[in-house]
């Protein structure tokens, strides 16, 4: 099989084929921004973002009416996200869907607001995290997390036995369930306000 030719320089595209590329370029950050802040699949991207709109603007190419139509397309908000990008790396290019919360970072309890970037234990917000330390308080079920007490050692963490309510993350589930106590999340809270 033949080598690919090399790409053309951004300098010789046309005005229409670079509108096209930023898009794609666009997408292909949106779709890798699980890889932030230092992913090296997604870095490439980010910088071609920024080559080819800095072309654009060199030639006076108005980008935002084909930003609105792939924003329309993919439901995501692609100028904040081109914004991003032209930012990086002060602001990390995470997509936002509609509703403005970035994608990868959105709660995986409620659904409405973001999880920390370094979140541990749970990605949940933290309104959520403190539902889940009331759950365990309360001994009371809470949806899509599993309360339970066990005798494994390697199920629990360090500060439980076999008589501590552990909370799992029904989704982390795989062959092993693993639990963590109220103290763990009280830590993981108190550790993210002081971030």
């Amino acid at each position: 099989m033949a080598n690919s030719p090399p790409p053309v320089p951004v300098q010789n595209r046309g005005d229409e084929e670079l509108l096209g590329d930023l898009c794609i370029e666009l997408r292909n950050v949106a779709v890798r921004d699980y890889d932030l802040p230092s992913g090296q699949r997604l870095l490439p991207h980010i910088h071609q973002v920024a080559a080819i709109h800095a072309e654009l603007v060199r030639r006076g190419v108005d980008c935002g009416p084909r930003l609105d139509v792939l924003s329309a397309e993919t439901k995501w908000q692609m100028r904040q996200l081109l914004d991003d990008c032209l930012a990086f790396p002060a602001r990390l290019p995470f997509v936002r869907e509609s509703d403005g919360i970035r994608r990868t970072l959105r709660c995986q309890l409620c659904s409405k607001a973001e999880r920390p970037l370094d979140a541990k234990l749970f990605w949940f917000c933290d309104a959520c995290m403190g539902q889940v330390a009331e759950a365990l308080r309360q001994r009371a079920p809470l949806k899509r997390v599993i309360i339970f007490r066990t005798y494994s050692a390697e199920c629990r963490c360090s500060h439980a036995d076999a008589d501590t309510v552990l909370a799992a993350d029904l989704n982390s589930y795989n062959d092993q369930l693993y639990g963590v106590c109220e103290k763990c999340i009280s830590d993981e809270l108190e550790r993210r306000r002081a971030a």
